[in-house]
């Protein structure tokens, strides 16, 4: 049953609006406290890389409240008989739960669909694009969320980064886990690092975050990125894929992913990038380069 327009909510660390400026999503924000000094997401990565010069703390995430949802939520449900509410990996922000809870309040839990992407950043965005897409095309949100849940099965996330300390100091990592995975090994809080450093690659699972190995040098984590992806599908599989990066080397690393994963892959794979956004930038630090990747048979998004 085509069920009308279906109300779209997202969080900002989709980056929704860098995919598409004319989406139709509503978008609660999530929020940064650097130094005491409270800001909602919006800030560009080089704004937030000139906040986090001179900090005397670790910056501090913060998940919308079910206030804030059930804020965006009310209105929409005077204008939309179902509202589908798409947001970040449960198991790294309490955000889908207080997006649970908005509902609950409401008493609007059969006309809100509150779906956990067990994704993050752009690879939360495509979702939300592939989402929009069915809906547009008049499939009902039940059958839609059933496509995504395919999507995210079958999707793949990669990342590296400089130091695991932003991980460990956010919590979102447990250190004596890490230690175990990857071995002792040397751990600083920065920015920046040797190019010949140790690179720990993580992967997300269920979307949990998990430690892979280690690597040596920025070539090397590009390449052993690439050759867990190549590992996962078939030699002639079409992708989608999201590359995602923090800092100056975090983005050429990126850029060099993408391009060794274009040229083996067939023609007809789509390939996105843009900067991680500055509440999961927190977490990871930057000099961070990450790729996801699902089947392009899955998709319904229009070629790039």
């Amino acid at each position: 049953m085509n069920e009308g327009p279906v109300g779209l909510i997202t969080d900002s660390t989709a980056e929704i609006h860098m995919l598409d400026p004319e989406a139709d999503w509503h978008v609660v924000p999530l929020e940064l406290e650097i130094d005491g000094r409270r800001l909602r997401e919006g800030l560009s990565a080089t704004e937030f890389h000139r906040l986090l010069q001179g900090v005397n703390t670790v910056p501090v995430t913060l998940p919308p409240s079910a206030d804030a949802f059930a804020a965006v939520y009310e209105p929409l449900l005077t204008v939309h008989r179902r509202l589908l509410s798409l947001h970040l990996s449960g198991a790294l922000s309490e955000t889908v739960a207080n997006a649970h809870a908005a509902a609950r309040a409401l008493g609007a839990e059969e006309r809100i669909v509150v779906m956990d992407s067990r994704l993050a950043g752009l690879a939360l965005g495509l979702l939300c694009r592939e989402a929009e897409s069915r809906l547009a095309a008049g499939m009902d949100v039940d059958t839609a969320r059933e496509d995504l849940e395919r999507i995210i099965a079958a999707a793949r996330v990669y990342f590296s980064v400089y130091t695991l300390d932003f991980l460990y100091l956010s919590g979102r990592l447990e250190r004596g886990r890490s230690q175990r995975a990857l071995g002792t090994g040397r751990s600083r809080f920065a920015v920046a690092g040797d190019a010949a450093d140790d690179r720990p690659i993580l992967s997300l699972e269920e979307g949990r975050l998990s430690l892979v190995e280690r690597v040596v040098g920025e070539t090397t984590r590009v390449q052993r990125i690439a050759e867990l992806l190549q590992g996962e599908y078939g030699p002639d599989e079409t992708l989608v894929a999201a590359c995602v990066h923090a800092g100056p080397r975090g983005a050429e690393a990126a850029e060099r992913l993408e391009r060794k994963l274009a040229e083996s892959r067939p023609s007809g794979s789509a390939w996105y990038r843009a900067p991680l956004s500055p509440v999961l930038c927190a977490h990871t630090g930057f000099d961070v380069c990450g790729i996801a990747v699902y089947p392009r048979r899955l998709s319904r998004l229009a070629g790039r």
